[in-house]
């Protein structure tokens, strides 16, 4: 019953091995995907500095307009002025005009700014400090920005050589497997193997030496050691059932004949004691071979006798 569960756990092992398909690994190393993150990590920031920059610019463009307004406000400018404001002007072409908001924003500051009323002047200074205060935090994390953008380029820089190496490294790999017609990619393979069998191996020696020994005096050591006695009889069966003349090559004997000879051999020792003890009870008795034999005849079947009569040609006393 075992050799046949064997085979068809075998035969599933084969056959789902035939229908499988080998699949490509992954087309990316760990290297690579540091890479990409450190990749990322640097457009995100310079999706910051994009903002950030755009920010600059609304300043920038309101405070030109702001410029540009309250020079429009001069009755008869000179022509210093009137340069002035063109060239303004130009600026805000070149940056681009604020938007609405921020127009009426700045326009406001500009009028309470050039106010005669000293409260409204110094209402647009404190709006006006308020701008400050904005555009040096837009300017201080434009800095910061930076700073951080050079440090994770070169991090990327970095790991992108890290990428480059172990790109040549495999390279070289793949032009030694390469040799000899493709062999030495089969003796790698096979030495790799062989590796990690042995290391494998070595591992379960030393699990099932600590086992054993625990197993002597601790009962879940016991428990967890009778998994090893579960694979060694499975791996018996195997080789039994794969090479069936391997165990008797070595000497083994199957459980089948151990116990047919066991089974004959109980009987004759039954024989033998039971004589033994009529002899016991009756004294005066005495059992000749005959009565041994006799003994025997009745006791064992046709198994047994099988078993005696090998035995006997065996032993060279039969032909």
């Amino acid at each position: 019953m075992t050799s046949k569960i064997i085979l068809v756990v075998l035969a599933a092992i084969l056959m789902s091995g035939c229908f499988s398909t080998i699949r490509p690994g992954s087309p990316t190393t760990k290297s690579q995907d540091n890479v990409a993150k450190q990749e990322e990590k640097v457009n995100k920031i310079l999706d910051k500095i994009e903002v950030n920059e755009l920010l600059n610019k609304t300043q920038t463009s309101a405070l030109s307009y702001g410029v540009t307004y309250s020079l429009s406000q001069i009755e008869n400018p000179s022509v210093e002025v009137r340069t002035a404001k063109d060239l303004n002007e130009r600026v805000i072409t070149i940056i681009g005009a604020p938007n609405l908001n921020e127009a009426k924003r700045i326009k406001a500051t500009v009028d309470l700014l050039n106010s005669e009323i000293e409260a409204e002047r110094k209402k647009g200074e404190a709006q006006l400090a308020d701008r400050d205060k904005v555009i040096i935090k837009l300017q201080s994390e434009k800095d910061a920005l930076k700073a951080k953008y050079e440090i994770e380029l070169w991090e990327m820089s970095d790991k992108a050589k890290e990428v480059a190496k172990e790109a040549d490294k495999n390279k070289g790999v793949i032009d030694q497997m390469s040799g000899f017609f493709g062999l030495n990619a089969v003796f790698w393979g096979l030495k790799r193997f062989f590796i990690s069998c042995l290391t494998g191996i070595i591992i379960f020696t030393i699990v099932f030496l600590i086992l054993r020994i625990a197993a002597m005096s601790n009962p879940i050591a016991a428990a967890a050691f009778s998994i090893f006695d579960l694979i060694g009889s499975l791996v018996i069966n195997c080789v039994k059932t794969l090479t069936p003349q391997a165990f008797e090559m070595a000497k083994f004997v199957p459980q089948a004949v151990s116990d047919n000879f066991k089974e004959a051999l109980v009987k004759i020792v039954d024989s033998i004691q039971l004589l033994k003890e009529k002899q016991k009870d009756i004294p005066d008795k005495s059992f000749t071979l005959q009565d041994v034999l006799n003994k025997f005849d009745r006791e064992m079947d046709l198994s047994d006798k099988q078993t005696i009569e090998k035995i006997l040609k065996e032993e060279k006393w039969k032909k």
